[in-house]
């Protein structure tokens, strides 16, 4: 008799559009994480070992396939000079910016993702997780994207200024960060992530026109993702808002996956199936909003199962998620109820 594939090899294979035993399901847990350990939020994150025991916590509590080890932001733009605030019980916030005018784009260096910022408390998590879960899970940290991690040094507003007014100095920075964020996922890989939760934030339409996330958000994320090593496509791409560039973002080499908020978008998982189910895997279906927030187990199951109905009608190419981050105050039974659900209607209709 054929052994049941373990959680990495669903991912994997569900990303990659093979049979699967069911469909997988990805938690989003960055504060999450922090409660389920007992940690302060601060304290989970600036140490590697609180976050894997975190990450470990949760996944404990609700039996997910897929991690994605971070707890905030700031990790990387930490190492750019941005300052933080933290407040017990919420994610880590963005507090003084670094980048505060057109020409401060050009201080920015080269970060090393073993020493500068807080990328080392995500790696050495990365490590602990793996040696003591093996295969029991898939790991996937959140990694931002250069134009993402552009709006997380400075102010969004700039930012946009800068696109339409003074593009060639964003542009030098937006090289550097890629620079940084290629050896960031170099790093995690060599711990032993599966690849990355790639954030292309920005990539909608609320945000950015395609033209201008092509020039200032394409261009970068494909070389990143042309560039970094020991990967054959297992990586996803997240994209916020209501209006995601998904035609764009699905035509991306190395990134088989799109995570977004369909819940809330103006693309549903049926829409998006027929539309891009062949290109990518499709990795969504839970509102963390209102649903696992508000909701209990059974409303939970019920949105999986017209999820995994919509999605997964083809037997292949689906990973149930929720659009972003899981809220701190989200009950871990929500979550279990959501695997449970997963592993009950990937093959009834």
């Amino acid at each position: 008799m054929k052994s049941r594939m373990s959680p990495r090899e669903s991912v994997i294979a569900a990303l990659n559009h093979e049979p699967v035993d069911s469909v997988p399901v990805s938690g989003m847990a960055w504060t999450i994480g922090a409660i389920a350990g007992g940690f302060t939020t601060k304290d989970y994150a600036q140490s590697g070992s609180k976050m894997a025991k975190g990450q470990i916590a949760f996944w404990d509590k609700t039996g997910v396939d897929l991690l994605h080890p971070t707890s905030d932001m700031g990790q990387t733009a930490e190492g750019w000079g941005v300052k933080m605030r933290y407040e017990d019980g919420l994610t880590p916030m963005l507090d003084v910016f670094a980048v505060k005018e057109s020409e401060d784009w050009d201080k920015l260096a080269v970060l090393d993702p073993k020493s500068d910022g807080r990328m080392r408390v995500t790696i050495d998590a990365i490590e602990y997780i793996r040696e003591r879960l093996g295969d029991k899970v898939a790991l996937m940290p959140y990694v931002p994207s250069p134009l993402t991690s552009a709006t997380h040094v400075c102010n969004m507003e700039q930012v946009m200024m800068d696109i339409v007014l003074d593009p060639d100095p964003l542009h030098r920075g937006l090289k550097t960060m890629s620079e940084t964020i290629v050896a960031y996922i170099d790093a995690v890989i060599d711990a032993g992530g599966d690849g990355a939760l790639f954030a292309t934030t920005r990539a909608s339409g609320e945000i950015t026109t395609e033209d201008q996330y092509r020039e200032f958000g394409a261009e970068y994320d494909q070389q990143i993702l042309r560039a970094v090593k020991k990967q054959g496509g297992s990586n996803i791409l997240h994209v916020c808002g209501v209006t995601p560039h998904f035609e764009l973002l699905s035509s991306y080499p190395n990134a088989n996956g799109i995570n977004w908020w369909d819940r809330g978008s103006n693309l549903t998982i049926e829409q998006a199936k027929k539309s891009y189910g062949d290109r990518v895997c499709l990795v969504g279906g839970l509102d963390q909003t209102t649903t696992l927030i508000l909701g209990g187990p059974d409303d939970v199951r019920n949105e999986a199962r017209q999820a995994i109905k919509a999605g997964f009608i083809d037997g292949t190419g689906m990973i149930l998620a929720p659009g972003c981050e899981i809220s701190p105050k989200t009950e871990f039974v929500n979550m279990k109820a959501a695997v449970t659900a997963a592993r009950e209607f990937s093959f009834r209709r």
